[in-house]
Parts: C-alpha cells; sequence; structure tokens
C-alpha cells in the first residue's frame, strides 16, 4: 500500500489542560529550536518519494511556537508540499493565535485550521484550565478567514465538569452563527494520569451520553453538518482527509515525539522521551502485526465511518472477503440489523454506530 499521508508532532504546550494525555512538555524556546533541528533530519531519513495527499501538524500546541520557529516549522514542510496535496491541517489554541501567526501558517501552505475550542462557555473553560475565552475564538475565526482560509475546523467537548444539557445547547447555538466547515465533538474520556483522573470525576452514563450525542446529530445536521464518523461532523465536501486516512486504515508517515507510523503491518511508535529524541537517538519501536490483527484493525477502524468498510478495498488489499472472514459475527449482527451492507459497504446504522465496541466484541 502506499504511504501518502504525513503527521507532524509538535509537544509544546503554554500550559496543560486538565483532561488531556497527549504526548506533551511545557514550552522552552531553545528546546524547541533543538527539536525543529532533529524533526527536520527525521523527515529527510525517511526518504518520502511519493507525493503527500495530506499533511497534518498536531500537538501539543503547534501555535505555542513563536513567530520565528513557526516559520522555520514551514520551511520544514514546504517541500513535502506539492500539487498532489489536498489537505494541510494544523492544531491551533485560539489564545495562541494572532493575525501575524495567521499568515505564516497561510503562506507556508496551511490549508485547512483545527481549532481547540472544546467549549464556548468561559467558567467551564477555566475549570478544565483552558486558557481562551469565547471572544478571542471568534476573533481568531475572523481573522482566518480575512486572511483567505476557507477550510476551518473546530474541537468540542462535552461531558465536561459542571457542564449542562443547556450549556451545550447554547454551544450549538453558537456554531450555527460561525462560518465553519467542520466540527469534531467528542465526549470527554477520562484517562489515567490527567488531573481529571486523580481528581475522581465520573464521566457521563451511558444514557445521557447517548441523549446528548442524539442532540447534537439533529441539531449539526439542522446546519448542514453531515455526519461521517461517530464524532465528525462536516459541510459536504469538507470532511477531514487525513482523519479519513486513519479509518480507511490507509499508510501514514508519524514524526516528532510520541507519534507513530502505520505502513503496511507494521506499526513504529516513537517514545516519548525527549532527551532522547534531541539526541537524535534511534527512540522508535516496531511492532508487526498478523495479517488477521491488521485485517481487524481495518474492519475497526472503518466501521467507525458513517459509510463503513469498503469491500471491494478490503478484499483487494488481502485477497479475502470479509464476509468469508467473519461469516458468523457478520450474519448475527445482518439479522439484529446492527449491520447492513448497502451500495459495496459494510456499515453500522445510525443507531447501531454508538454501540460499536460490543458489535466489534463478536469479530474479536
Amino acid at each position: 500500500m502506499e504511504t501518502r499521508s504525513l503527521y507532524i508532532h509538535i509537544p509544546f504546550c503554554l500550559h496543560m489542560c486538565s483532561y488531556c494525555d497527549f504526548c506533551k512538555v511545557f514550552y522552552q524556546k531553545k528546546q524547541v529550536d533543538d527539536y525543529l533541528a532533529v524533526l527536520k533530519k527525521e523527515l529527510a531519513s525517511l526518504k518520502i518519494d511519493l507525493p503527500l495527499k495530506t499533511i497534518y501538524i498536531g500537538g501539543g500546541t503547534p501555535t505555542s511556537l513563536d513567530d520565528e520557529q513557526l516559520e522555520w516549522l514551514m520551511d520544514i514542510i514546504k517541500p513535502y508540499i506539492s500539487n498532489d496535496t489536498k489537505e494541510v491541517t494544523i492544531e491551533v489554541n485560539p489564545e495562541t493565535l494572532d493575525c501575524y501567526k495567521l499568515d505564516i501558517l497561510k503562506k507556508g501552505g496551511i490549508t485547512r485550521l483545527s481549532i481547540g475550542v472544546e467549549t464556548f462557555n468561559d467558567d467551564l473553560l477555566k475549570a478544565i484550565n483552558r486558557k481562551h475565552n469565547c471572544m478571542q475564538i471568534k476573533r481568531v475565526i475572523d481573522y482566518a478567514h480575512r486572511l483567505g482560509f476557507n477550510n476551518i475546523s473546530i474541537d468540542l467537548m462535552y461531558g465536561l465538569p459542571g457542564q449542562t444539557i443547556e450549556d451545550i445547547k447554547k454551544d450549538l447555538d453558537i456554531i450555527k452563527l460561525l462560518n465553519i466547515q467542520h466540527v469534531s465533538y467528542y465526549a470527554l474520556i477520562l484517562e489515567d494520569h490527567t488531573v481529571l483522573k486523580n481528581q475522581n470525576y465520573l464521566p457521563l452514563d451511558e444514557e445521557d451520553e447517548a441523549n446528548i450525542n442524539e442532540l447534537i446529530d439533529e441539531r449539526l445536521a439542522q446546519m448542514g453538518f453531515i455526519k461521517y464518523e461517530i464524532s465528525n461532523y462536516a459541510k459536504p465536501g469538507f470532511e477531514s482527509l487525513h482523519n479519513l486516512a486513519y479509518w480507511q486504515y490507509d499508510n501514514y508517515y508519524g514524526v516528532g515525539l510520541g507519534a507513530s507510523s502505520k505502513i503496511d503491518n507494521r506499526i513504529i511508535e516513537h517514545s516519548r522521551n525527549l532527551n532522547s529524541y534531541l539526541k537524535f537517538q534511534d527512540i522508535t519501536t516496531e511492532l508487526c502485526n498478523s495479517k488477521e490483527e491488521t485485517m481487524f484493525n481495518h474492519l475497526m477502524m472503518s466501521l467507525r465511518l458513517v459509510k463503513g468498510l469498503d469491500l471491494k478495498a478490503f478484499e483487494k488489499y488481502y485477497g479475502i472477503k470479509v464476509l468469508d472472514l467473519y461469516p458468523r459475527a457478520i450474519n448475527k449482527h445482518l439479522s439484529l440489523k446492527t449491520l447492513v451492507i448497502e451500495d459495496g459497504y459494510l456499515r453500522c446504522t445510525k443507531d447501531s454506530i454508538k454501540l460499536l465496541n460490543t458489535i466489534l466484541l463478536d469479530f474479536i
């Protein structure tokens, strides 16, 4: 399988959010300079020989970098952007952006912004240790449009401490007023070693989560957003091409601290040891999955998509039909109507996609 997507991890943050377990460290100028130098070396060592279709810069907070460092990062990715590149995304936090940084991103080849909003409620933002406010979010989106960005995504969360159903409805009302093309809306997941987990905060129960999810689905659909993955909604033509590569189980490169690559049946993972990375030591580990493991992972990821698993593509990759591979599980769920086969895809229904983890147990 060709490898046409690239993920770049920038682990630096100006502050730590109470729910986040991503690979991150506090910003220090000298460390960032050293990191970017190593990042450039690592990219060169991959010897990428096919034009990339998607590039995604995540974090951390990539826009915690100062202007000069952000320009350097844009220079690093420039050789990998071509006419074949359909999408270049960067994650941004509102409080770290101004019109000058946005201009650097635009001139550097960024075509898509992913803004970490979480909620428009200023009190809730303070409770999870976010440093921006609702006004800054609106200002960033306005600046971005003035500079010519026409593909803007926002990340939101529900199930936050103290968040009510009315708070969520107000967030949805604000979305309606914004000129954005994509929404990622996630339930809060309590990860180990995060502040909220250590404070014994209790997440939503299944019934409340299902009701909120249904509300979000309905309200975003009324605004013209099409749900195309469990937690992702897009205006027509604005689906995240890079994330689709993950869900379709395509190959991708991952560079930087804590990043991972998927090359056919190989998963290559970076450690989170910053000191080793800055010394350009080999801090990757490689796991070779069996064919059976790879096929299950492909099925698992693709069933997250509303359109589901491409049956012809699966057979082309692995030389076996998914119906022959999992006859008992598929026939059970076809009879239960929790899975359907339509237009060459195996997929969940609108209601059963919420039960995906339970469905997948039968395939294991």
